[in-house]
């Protein structure tokens, strides 16, 4: 038991001797966090500062270049429809000639609807 008592009593020295070292360094560490703090702050804020009229800048070249691919877009997406349809009509008359014309009547009809979805307007049955 004696020796248990030896031990429980050098293992609370060591404990108390590691507490009073570790205090001043825990105050240290608050000193130094608290001193990069105040540092941060101006630093932090003069990146927001300078962030703000590059962030505008680059909303304003982004709307100006959408603007221009929109602006690109549409002859192609016109030149697209026209192909389109083109191809609508080649299909079936095809089709039409392929079943001698027993169905025109539907192929007809199928290929006004996928005109009319092409052109974005109602056409009717030729």
């Amino acid at each position: 038991m004696a020796d248990a008592d030896k031990f429980a009593d050098k293992a609370a020295e060591l404990a108390a001797q590691a507490a009073a070292a570790a205090g001043p360094l825990k105050e240290k560490a608050t000193e130094l966090a608290n001193q990069a703090v105040a540092a941060a702050g101006p630093i932090a804020a003069q990146a927001a500062a300078a962030a703000g009229p590059i962030a505008a800048q680059a909303v304003e070249k982004a709307t100006e270049l959408a603007g221009q691919v929109a602006a690109a877009a549409a002859p192609l997406a016109t030149q697209a429809r026209e192909r389109a349809a083109e191809g609508v009509s080649a299909l079936a008359e095809g089709l039409d000639k392929l079943t001698n014309g027993k169905l025109a009547g539907p192929i007809s009809t199928v290929s006004a609807k996928v005109e009319e979805q092409l052109d974005g307007r109602p056409k009717p049955p030729a």
